[in-house]
This record gives structure tokens, sequence and C-alpha cells, in this order.
């Protein structure tokens, strides 16, 4: 999408809401917000705007919570506690007394997340694609965020023949495939679920590794990790695994911008999307370097979106879809129009879908779109009190 079609877009909406935005530095350079009708107070610090009906001919059903980070904070959770697993975004914030939540990153069917996922400091699920991501990084008056396009790595290192080895980690946390290397940390439970292949219990500090019994389905030490292996011979690269006096797990991140590297290393919070919508004040015109399917960026669809404003304000927005008569959803310009207008600067798309469900309290505020109701999810973003 070009920058021209954005910008025009961004005019059609002003038109379509009959609500002019104010020239630049009207107000103090403050956007009106009017169009989104009257704020309902959840708690201090978060509020919950709706808009329903009519806008561009067309029917949209839009759900907005606009947050203060010196009242609230954001954090993340998988749905059961472990990986894989799935339940409602409802069911999530129940669990974590959350004043509000809306669903987070994109899962398999069995609830293993599959894109970029770190929580309280550990990466729970890597990617080799630079998608789009957000950290959270608690300060001591309010919580700040990074929005850029993100891949993460795990390699092995230890010293095996007076020389220092490095083995890739083909994922973490996830089902082990044949010939792979998976390590698996406390999120995935008891034990691997694994059948057969070659296992490493490792653990201490420094990190010792040890042969875990055949058969697979390794018992996970709390603090440490098992290696596991889709296959019965050792690969070469393990070799003199056991014998090495320490062995290192080290996270490596590319971030696509080259900027605040350091920060995004010491996030303890990490979520991945699909979408960069918007840095820095500028929206994004194309998505080829996050591979997304095709049509994914265009078409209409049910969205979920986390934004920051130009005044720090975290903005949660919901976006229903496919309900001819009701809401027909979104496209990317369609949203970054959107988002222009709530002076958002930096904006990710989230799971969408039939997965896109905000919950208020203990009520579902929007109206997901598969028939059987909220559909259940792999993690959520949770709005907490500070």
């Amino acid at each position: 999408m070009r920058m021209g079609v954005v910008l025009a877009l961004l005019g059609w909406w002003v038109a379509a809401w009959q609500t002019p935005a104010p020239a630049p530095g009207a107000r103090g350079g403050v956007l009106s917000l009017a169009w989104l009708g009257a704020a309902e107070r959840v708690a201090p610090g978060v509020d919950l705007f709706r808009v329903d009906g009519p806008i561009d001919g067309e029917p949209r059903s839009l759900r907005f919570l606009r947050l203060d980070p010196s009242r609230v904070r954001l954090a993340s959770a998988l749905a059961t506690g472990e990986i894989p697993g799935r339940a409602t975004v409802r069911d999530i914030a129940r669990r974590s007394r959350a004043l509000a939540a809306v669903n987070a990153g994109f899962f398999s069917p069995t609830g293993d997340p599959n894109g970029l996922l770190k929580i309280d400091g550990r990466l729970l699920s890597d990617t080799r694609r630079a998608r789009g991501a957000v950290a959270l990084l608690d300060g001591p008056q309010r919580q700040q965020g990074l929005f850029d396009q993100v891949s993460a790595r795990v390699r092995l290192r230890f010293r095996s023949g007076g020389a220092w080895r490095t083995v890739p980690v083909d994922g973490v946390d996830t089902t082990r495939g044949a010939g792979r290397l998976v390590l698996y940390t406390p999120a995935s439970g008891a034990t691997t679920d694994t059948t057969g292949g070659r296992e490493w219990t490792l653990r201490g500090a420094p990190l010792r590794a040890s042969a875990a019994p055949p058969g697979g389905n390794g018992a996970i030490p709390a603090g440490g990790y098992v290696l596991s292996y889709g296959g019965e011979a050792v690969p070469a690269t393990l070799a003199g695994l056991t014998r090495a006096p320490s062995v290192q797990v080290r996270e490596s991140l590319e971030v696509r911008s080259g900027q605040r590297i350091r920060d995004w290393l010491r996030a303890p919070t990490i979520v991945g999307g699909a979408g960069l919508l918007m840095r820095n004040g500028a929206p994004l015109a194309e998505w080829a370097d996050e591979q997304l399917s095709r049509g994914f960026d265009t078409t209409a669809h049910p969205r979920t979106v986390i934004a920051r404003d130009r005044e720090g304000l975290w903005w949660l927005l919901t976006v229903d879809g496919r309900q001819p008569g009701r809401a027909i959803g979104m496209s990317f310009a369609a949203l970054q129009a959107l988002l222009a207008r709530l002076a958002v600067t930096d904006a990710l798309n989230l799971d969408g879908g039939g997965s896109t469900t905000m919950v208020v309290g203990d009520a579902v505020v929007n109206r997901p779109s598969d028939p059987l109701g909220p559909r259940p999810v792999s993690d959520a973003i949770l709005v907490l009190p500070r």
C-alpha cells in the first residue's frame, strides 16, 4: 500500500466520521476524540469507548480501551500457564484478576504460540521471521513500550575438545519434529511430552548437561531445561555436551530498525503479532519482510490492535468483522487511518479473525465472529492495576 493511498484513506475516514480533525497545534496539538462518544470509566486509568453503526456506508463495530500507564500496567499471560494450552480471554482475565484483556499472539490449533513471546524474562516462543512485536518495560512512574519488527533465535554454547561450540536450536517449547532440536522450559509443564529421540537435562549454576533416560518425555527441572532431539543418533554437533563444564543458553534478537537493541534484550515481556502498522508516528507501507499470507493486509478481517499515542497513553482496540449487516472488519489501510485519528504513533496488529476478543471486568464487550462464541486462545494481554 502506497503512502499516498494511506493518506487518502485518512481523509476519507475524516469525511465519513463528519468530525474534522483540528489543524496541527489546535488545542495544544491534541486531536478531538469527540467521535468516540462518551467514555465509560472502568477503573482509574481505564476508559472504554464503544462505536457502532454505519461508517463510510459500511457497518462497523469498534471497541477502544484507553489506558493511563501511570495508573495501570500491561502484562502477558499464557492461557493455562503452560504450553501448549488454550482458554478464552475471559477465563485468562478471571484467573489473573485483570481489569480488562484482549487476545494477543498467533498460535497453532493445539495452543502452541507460533510467534515471538517472552513472559517474565523467559523466551517461550521464538521466530525466524522479523514480524511486528511490542516490548513492555516497567519504569519507575509508568510503563514504556517499544514497537518494531523482530526475530528471535536460541543457541546452545558449550566447550568441547578445547574449543567453544555453538549449536542453533530449532524451536522453544514447541512440537519436536524429526531431526529437529527443541529446547523445553518449565512453561511446557512437567515433561516434554515427546516420544523417542534423545534428550538431555540442563540444570544447575552454571548449567550442566546430563543424558536423560531413553524413550523421551523427559522431566523438565524447575529453573532448568530439557534439550530434545528428534532422532536416535546423537548429532555430531552435540558430541561432548555431557562432558562440558558449563552450557550456555543464549537468546538473540534481531531488531529490524537496529534501534534500542539493549532495551529489547532486557524487556521482560515481548508479544509478537503480524503487521507492524505504525512506528515513530509513520504508517508502514508494506510488509514483505513479515511474510504475511496473501491478502492478509488488504482484506477486511476482525482485528485486535495494541497501540500507543503521542501522549504516552496505551490503546487496545478490537474491530468486529465477518458479520454482514453489523460489522465487516478492516484492512491494514483502514486501521492506519483510524489510528491516525487517535494520534497514535506506534501500533501492532495482533491475532484477529475469530480470536478477536475484548473483556472488560467479567464481560466480553465485543462480539467475536465464531458462531460458537469467544475462541479459546493461547495467550492474552492483560490490564492490571499498578
